[in-house]
């Protein structure tokens, strides 16, 4: 079993391990999960890199895939169920979602997924809807299990889409959600290091303790700390100039290389990377882009995460006013000396 949230606090190390073990076996004990968690579609998650063409440039760290994450998510879909006494007619709809939200990733995750959207209007979320719902060139097995457990696809893909009124709904839905708090902390890792000189940044609250202060504002500062750790990862690791241009190679590589069908998309990354060795070598190397490109023009959302110290929540529908989101679009300029310029944009 992987485990990424006890890396930075030993102290809680033993009481979060017993706590992951009981509530894999709770995924695994109960059939509807099970036969998710062990049908083909959901292992394929296993070949989908976390932070798709990112990953390839992290060769002496643990690449974490969609696999992990998604496991991860539906733990703490089990426990949020736990501390809010959900009955299992509700906690099946959230660990549900929890387990096919990222189920229609295709090759290298986000990386290429905005050029499999621009020539073929597909998206994971489509992606995983057809999956849902049968339609599918990856079959009807994920459909035949929910119908096998009486599973409503509508009130699934409402909660899916967040459209769901169900009061459940918040723990995929709110701005410090499930999939957010494995997401963030799991990014974090491809920066920790056990020599990282910056304290602050390497001890941090484990996932449960996030997911908990979600529930009671009283534990407010573990959200704080978690939205600094968000700001922290866009800054260092996502708005990574290398990290950018990985992505936007990938993209440009899905819009130029001809053979490309939609098809692809429902590879693994293992037979998508047999096919297209060409675009994973470069991936490997790209010093060796870089030097044989004439300019580029990259093109970004550089989003920021501040928590306004003057305000203190005393409702969770108050988020917004303490944890501030901003975005502007951004531009990477890099020019035949291979100088990087960065410019920004006013989004208004």
């Amino acid at each position: 079993m992987s485990n990424i949230t006890t890396l930075f606090d030993n102290d809680t190390n033993t009481k979060v391990k017993a706590l992951e073990a009981q509530l894999t076996d709770k995924l695994h004990n109960i059939n509807l999960y099970h036969e998710i968690i062990e049908s083909n579609i959901f292992k394929r998650l296993k070949s989908i890199h976390f932070l798709g063409a990112i990953d390839y440039l992290y060769k002496n760290k643990k690449r974490h895939t969609r696999y992990e994450h998604t496991l991860s998510v539906a733990r703490l879909a089990l426990r949020y169920s736990e501390l809010t006494n959900l009955k299992y007619d509700d906690e099946k709809y959230l660990v549900c979602a929890a387990l096919l939200h990222d189920i229609g990733h295709g090759p290298l995750s986000h990386s290429m997924e905005p050029s499999f959207k621009k020539l073929f209007k597909l998206s994971h979320h489509i992606a995983g809807m057809k999956i849902i719902s049968g339609t599918s060139p990856l079959g009807k097995e994920i459909f035949s299990i929910l119908n096998k457990y009486n599973i409503n696809l509508d009130k699934l893909i409402e909660l899916l889409d967040g459209k769901s009124n169900e009061k459940y709904a918040f723990a995929l839905d709110n701005p410090i959600n499930i999939d957010t708090i494995d997401g963030i902390v799991r990014s974090y890792t491809y920066l920790f290091s056990a020599r990282n000189k910056n304290k602050g940044l390497s001890s941090i609250p484990n996932i449960y303790d996030i997911l908990e202060a979600t529930v009671d504002i009283k534990k407010q500062k573990y959200l704080d700390i978690f939205w600094k750790l968000k700001d922290t990862v866009y800054a260092k690791l996502i708005n990574d100039e290398m990290h950018i241009y990985a992505d936007n190679y990938s993209q440009k590589y899905v819009l130029h290389e001809k053979s490309i069908r939609i098809e692809d998309f429902y590879l693994s990354e293992k037979e998508f990377k047999n096919k297209y060795q060409l675009l994973f070598d470069n991936l490997n190397s790209l010093s060796k882009i870089k030097e044989g490109e004439t300019s580029l023009n990259l093109r970004y959302i550089k989003r920021s995460y501040k928590v306004n110290s003057n305000n203190n929540v005393y409702n969770i529908s108050e988020y917004a006013s303490k944890y501030i989101h901003t975005k502007v679009e951004e531009r990477f300029i890099i020019t035949q000396e291979n100088k990087p310029k960065q410019k920004t944009l006013n989004m208004g």
